[in-house]
């Protein structure tokens, strides 16, 4: 079958290719995308990957919050009071993984702010790898251990 995903290990840059009858997706390397915190005193955290980010593991009192793309995309996500990102990805049959996007939620004074970091493009969907679409959603009533607080 020669629509398999390619593994990813083995690729520096976006190209992960599925070649369909009407359609070709172009992915970035998902091992090669990060998040970096930044704190007081020049203290930086790098994520690992897409697979295990560490995201959890990071303290609250961030400074500064990006995401580095494997296709040399840098995105700067605004100061906020806390964030609290989520991948959106989809599983295949093999046990393959297309990963569509980072969907960093930002929690502002009345409202939580999604900045949605695209991570695979295609012939269909207008939007390409590395392009920001922001949405807007209420406060949620109960907040999870993984929003990380800012300084």
């Amino acid at each position: 079958m020669d629509n398999l995903l390619p593994n990813f290990k083995e690729l520096n840059k976006e190209d992960g290719m599925i070649y369909g009858r009407h359609n070709t997706v172009t992915s970035v390397n998902p091992y090669e995308c990060r998040f970096i915190a930044y704190y007081h005193g020049g203290v930086v955290i790098k994520g690992n990957n897409l697979f295990q980010t560490g995201w959890d593991d990071i303290p609250n009192g961030l400074v500064k919050l990006e995401y580095i793309l494997s296709t040399g995309h840098v995105i700067d996500i605004p100061k906020y009071k806390a964030y609290m990102p989520m991948i959106e990805c989809s599983n295949g049959v093999d046990g393959s993984r297309i990963f569509h996007s980072i969907n960093v939620q930002c929690l502002a004074e009345k409202e939580v702010i999604t900045y949605k970091i695209i991570l695979k493009q295609d012939l269909i969907d207008k939007f390409k790898i590395g392009d920001v679409i922001m949405s807007k959603g209420p406060k949620p009533e109960i907040m999870s251990n993984s929003w990380k607080y800012t300084s």
